[in-house]
């Protein structure tokens, strides 16, 4: 990222993100912190374009709670004590929005087939979402909640170089695979 003036590239970059219709309210995107409220008013203030802000909220330390999911849930986002007691989104160990919507997509699926006496189903590893609820269900001694990567799916047959190229075949492989996946269930 550059500045579009100077083209100097920035020690630090503060986002904002629209929280109403008529472009009044901004958050901090990310922002925890514990410093009290007149301290971030301060700093803040620091910042040429925040100088003058008004807050509606101030900035809080949130804990983003999950169970240990490799020794408390199935692939299929089952609880292993339970098999017909399924967790989804954050609680499950994903991060992310897209990821916690996958789980709930997942464990409602797989609810559903429990309910119908069918098989219960995860996505192939090749794909984000298979590869992720693999990661959520292996064993792992420092268990932290993940969003989807690369680096989680298998690796490919051949060696790819270029990185752009190298995720368009991942994600052509992921495509293959779901393909397969669909029309099995």
């Amino acid at each position: 990222m550059y500045h579009p003036i100077t083209n100097e590239r920035p020690f630090a970059v503060v986002q904002l993100r629209k929280e109403d219709n008529i472009n009044k309210c901004y958050n901090i995107v990310g922002f925890q912190t514990n410093l009290k409220f007149g301290e971030q008013k301060r700093v803040f203030g620091l910042i040429p374009a925040l100088k003058n802000a008004e807050y509606e909220r101030y900035g809080v330390m949130h804990r983003n709670t999950f169970v240990n999911a490799p020794s408390a849930l199935n692939t299929d986002f089952s609880a292993k004590k339970d098999t017909n007691v399924f967790f989804a989104g954050q609680i499950s160990g994903v991060e992310g929005y897209l990821e916690s919507v996958m789980s709930g997509l997942f464990a409602g699926i797989n609810m559903y087939n429990t309910l119908l006496g069918k098989e219960r189903t995860v996505p192939p590893i090749e794909t984000m979402s298979g590869s992720l609820m693999k990661y959520i269900s292996t064993e792992n001694s420092n268990f932290q909640p993940m969003h989807v990567s690369f680096m989680l799916v298998s690796e490919l047959e051949e060696r790819v170089k270029d990185k752009q190229k190298r995720k368009e075949a991942y994600s052509l492989r992921a495509i293959n695979a779901m393909k397969v996946y669909t029309k099995s269930l």
